[in-house]
């Protein structure tokens, strides 16, 4: 295989009347590179111009900062895991620059910890960063070429003291849960729940959203604790995609899934327009959109229990675990020292900021992913 160039992208900036031009390929082999240089080849002028139709009056003193740029200002804080005014004291001129901080005249100006997180906590707010991450997964879907989406939930650790967080006796601290859709190795969707809430239940928030984001994939996998007859037959029907969802060792074929079955109540159900003739995709079409939801599950897990090939199939979930830890390890995800009324605001915040730095990745074509953590 020919060597591949590590991206393909270069990008220019007019800067006191110089025109400058560069790419992150010449980045890609140094060992100590600002995250801010990295995140000067993202470009969110797309979602940044939503935020400024949907978030911002028609006032022109709130533009006073690059909507933009702010964006990739939350990202620097939640990527260093500083407070918001240590965030904009470690910016040099240079990082600033490449943030795109500067005036007409080249002369830089960076907003106050106070302004970021008036513009995080108040001009977003939950809805507005859920917003971002809604169009950034679709973004994700549109550049990656992976067709296999995976589900898991990962504990947001509390401090053993904390009054609100519940006790999980699995992984056995105080918590509370993301629940992370991914597709390939990139997370394009994310809720948070209580330490002790379902991770079952979850599920058909992540199929809607995923619908949203018109994603086009081939399987959705997930383990035993999203096993039920009503997620199989939601996979499959609104995401046209094969459940891919582990059952129990002492799992059996259940009959009510059997074709006969399938083909008696199609027949049953005549009047309704039911056809015994049909394939058997329309047959199940059928009986999904007349009340026999379980009993498509039934059928399509009684197709895993007797393929061979689940397992392989089902092995391509252990990304998950892994992409997790990467996210701890990049971001402050957890809900350590953040107040009860802030912990889903600043999971689902560092949540999306992992997604700017994976988006990132995609626009340039880097090959090696989640290489960010080399930057400081």
């Amino acid at each position: 295989m020919p060597n591949m160039p590590l991206s393909c992208l270069k990008k220019s900036m007019l800067y006191k009347g110089v025109l400058f031009e560069d790419s992150l390929d010449n980045y890609q082999s140094r060992e100590s590179t600002s995250i801010c240089q990295f995140l000067y080849f993202l470009c969110i002028d797309d979602i940044a111009k939503h935020v400024e139709r949907t978030f911002y009056t028609n006032k022109s003193w709130h533009f006073k900062y690059s909507v933009s740029s702010m964006i990739k200002l939350f990202v620097v804080k939640c990527f260093r895991k500083l407070s918001y005014d240590k965030a904009i004291s470690s910016l040099t001129e240079e990082e600033a620059i490449l943030l795109s901080f500067f005036d007409e005249n080249g002369k830089t100006k960076l907003p106050s910890g106070g302004t970021l997180h008036h513009f995080v906590k108040y001009r977003l707010g939950e809805e507005g960063i859920n917003e971002i991450m809604m169009l950034l997964g679709e973004k994700i879907l549109k550049l990656s070429s992976e067709k296999e989406a995976k589900i898991d939930s990962t504990p947001l650790e509390a401090s053993r003291y904390d009054k609100h967080a519940d006790y999980n006796p699995h992984y056995e601290c105080k918590m509370d849960k993301a629940h992370i859709t991914m597709v390939g190795t990139y997370p394009v969707f994310m809720t948070h729940t209580n330490g002790l809430a379902s991770d079952s239940f979850e599920l058909i928030k992540h199929i809607e959203a995923l619908q949203k984001m018109n994603a086009n994939i081939e399987s959705y996998s997930a383990d035993g604790g999203y096993d039920s007859f009503l997620n199989h037959a939601h996979i499959w029907f609104h995401l046209k995609a094969k459940p891919v969802i582990s059952y129990a060792s002492n799992a059996v074929i259940n009959k009510e899934g059997d074709i006969e079955r399938i083909d008696h109540w199609v027949n049953k159900m005549w009047k309704k327009g039911g056809d015994i003739n049909a394939k058997t995709e329309d047959k199940l079409i059928f009986l999904y959109q007349n009340g026999r939801m379980v009993q498509v599950g039934m059928y399509l897990r009684n197709q895993n229990i007797s393929d061979d090939l689940f397992k392989e199939l089902y092995k391509k979930r252990a990304e998950c675990e892994k992409i997790h830890g990467h996210i701890k390890d990049t971001v402050k995800f957890d809900i350590r020292r953040v107040r009860k009324e802030s912990r889903k605001l600043y999971s689902l915040l560092n949540f999306v900021a992992y997604q700017l730095l994976g988006l990132t990745e995609l626009q340039n074509k880097v090959l090696n992913r989640n290489s960010f953590g080399g930057y400081f």
